[in-house]
């Protein structure tokens, strides 16, 4: 028992410590960010306009369903350069505010919903979960090469699996069914997770949690501590086999296939639905060699262009939209350099050049409807 008590106290102490480095400036979001590269979360005022995953999301949807609005909603989705400023200034506003406040006379509402490294999966998930909700007219998706590595939807998702109703709609595709069957949510009636509702475990957890935040700093800053932790081994992986920001990254044939059928399924739903789809190739710097395999990406952007045109939809090919002096710089991933060059966030003048390029497309929905080409 001696040396399991000393390695618990160990363990205890050293949590601790880290912990104690934790400010409240630290987020877990931004760990992976770096400390060049702030998260910015839209509002408009005081209503939040930028949520993150269906299990965040109240914020945004009930801001909206509490108004008196009945503006139509834009409902952008993305990754983490929606939510991020390289370099960020006092002042700065993301992409999805600058569009927000620029449709607002137009009775159009611009909502974003983004997730580091989100997925076409995750983005098919809260896609239907979202639309139950609110009165969606155009979705704006980008597409992001480096994302249709992920695969899969994390715990943030759980909420859209809750949903009979979300559930049902997703099952009427395969991939919709496989996303369904491995987060082990298929019905009320077979879900595992209500069979612990109201058991000892439950209540015993529920009071742990409850009071362990009182007393235990520690507690209350696990989600950073836990970024923390995967943020350092990350670094030694990174460190160990020599990555950086410009090491390439080859495609996941499987992933791949997995997300452009998700991508495929958002856009029948968006035909379904009577929603009109803005798809764009997100903007990547340009000034220094991309740690891509060229025809690889060659290839994406042509198999995104293709999808675009079967299903009628507007694309934007935004690759070369920012210039490299908006670009920045991010802190090492692999703990040897100083900085490195970020590919995926800009700074504040990039985000008003996307804003302004997705304003365009909209514009070209528009004209869509009113001449019927």
């Amino acid at each position: 028992m001696l040396p399991w008590l000393l390695g618990l106290i160990f363990g205890v102490v050293i949590l601790g410590n880290l912990t104690s480095r934790i400010t409240s400036e630290d987020k877990a979001e931004e760990f992976a960010l770096g400390k060049e590269t702030s998260t910015y979360w839209a509002t408009d005022g005081e209503i939040p306009i930028h949520c993150s995953t269906p299990n965040d999301g109240s914020p945004c949807i009930d801001a909206y369903l509490g108004s008196s609005l009945q503006d139509e909603i834009v409902l952008w989705l993305g990754n983490s350069q929606l939510h991020a400023i390289n370099q960020i200034q006092s002042q700065d506003i993301n992409a999805v505010e600058i569009l927000h406040q620029s449709l607002k006379n137009s009775h159009q509402y611009v909502m974003a919903f983004s997730y580091p490294n989100a997925s076409l999966q995750q983005n098919y998930v809260t896609f239907e979960y979202l639309i139950d909700k609110l009165p969606v007219t155009t979705l704006v998706l980008p597409i992001v090469f480096d994302d249709l590595r992920e695969t899969g939807v994390g715990s943030g998702f759980s909420a859209a699996f809750e949903a009979p109703e979300v559930t049902q709609r997703l099952e009427r595709t395969l991939i919709g069914k496989s996303l369904v069957a491995n987060f082990g949510v298929l019905d009320p009636a077979s879900n595992d997770m209500l069979a612990l509702q109201e058991t000892v475990q439950e209540q015993s957890e529920k009071y742990l949690d409850t009071n362990l935040k009182v007393k235990w700093d520690v507690w209350v800053k696990r989600p950073e501590l836990r970024a923390q932790i995967f943020g350092a081994l990350y670094g030694m992986r990174n460190k160990v086999f020599g990555i950086n920001a410009s090491t390439v990254r080859k495609i996941i044939p499987g992933r791949y296939l997995l997300n452009f059928e998700a991508l495929i399924a958002i856009l029948e739903s968006s035909k379904i639905n009577n929603i009109d789809v803005v798809l764009y190739i997100v903007p990547l710097r340009n000034d220094v060699k991309r740690p891509y395999v060229e025809t690889d990406y060659a290839n994406f952007k042509e198999d995104v262009r293709s999808i675009a045109l079967d299903h009628n939809v507007v694309f934007a090919d935004l690759d070369d939209l920012v210039p490299s002096e908006e670009w920045g710089t991010k802190a090492s991933t692999n703990g040897r350099d100083d900085s490195e060059l970020d590919f995926m966030h800009f700074q504040a003048a990039g985000h008003e050049r996307l804003a302004r390029a997705i304003e365009a497309a909209l514009g070209i929905v528009e004209e869509v409807k009113v001449n019927g080409l």
